[in-house]
């Protein structure tokens, strides 16, 4: 059986936190098997952002392309009903690499967060 998360035994390395995130997904959204150097350094980024929580993986499809990294890496915004932003990574298969979500309190963080992505990967 193929292990999806192969690419992190194989040298890349993530925190602890960026880690669990990729491993607990939901996996109602199709999960991309591989993440690219790049994808990984926004995890990282997002992942840190105060308030940041895992996203259910069924927003995914929800969620409206934003912009593009260089990597080919989309990145997706949904607002849901409760005006709760999220975030999703999306591979160029259209595969998620990554859900989350912070409340009210920590929308300026992300949105902060996203800018700063936008600049340094886009």
């Amino acid at each position: 059986m193929l292990n999806p998360f192969g690419a992190f035994e194989q040298g890349f390395l993530l925190s602890h936190k960026a880690l669990d995130y990729l491993k607990e997904w939901n996996t109602e959204a199709e999960i991309a098997f591989n993440i690219s150097q790049t994808a990984q350094q926004v995890v990282e980024i997002l992942v840190n952002v105060p308030g940041m929580t895992m996203a259910h993986s069924r927003d995914f499809q929800r969620a409206t392309p934003f912009f593009t990294l260089k990597d080919k890496t989309v990145v997706k915004i949904f607002t849901n009903p409760a005006h709760v932003k999220h975030i999703f990574l999306a591979d160029q298969n259209n595969k998620m690499l990554f859900g989350g979500y912070v409340g009210w309190i920590h929308t300026n963080g992300l949105n902060e967060a996203i800018n700063n992505i936008k600049k340094e990967f886009s």
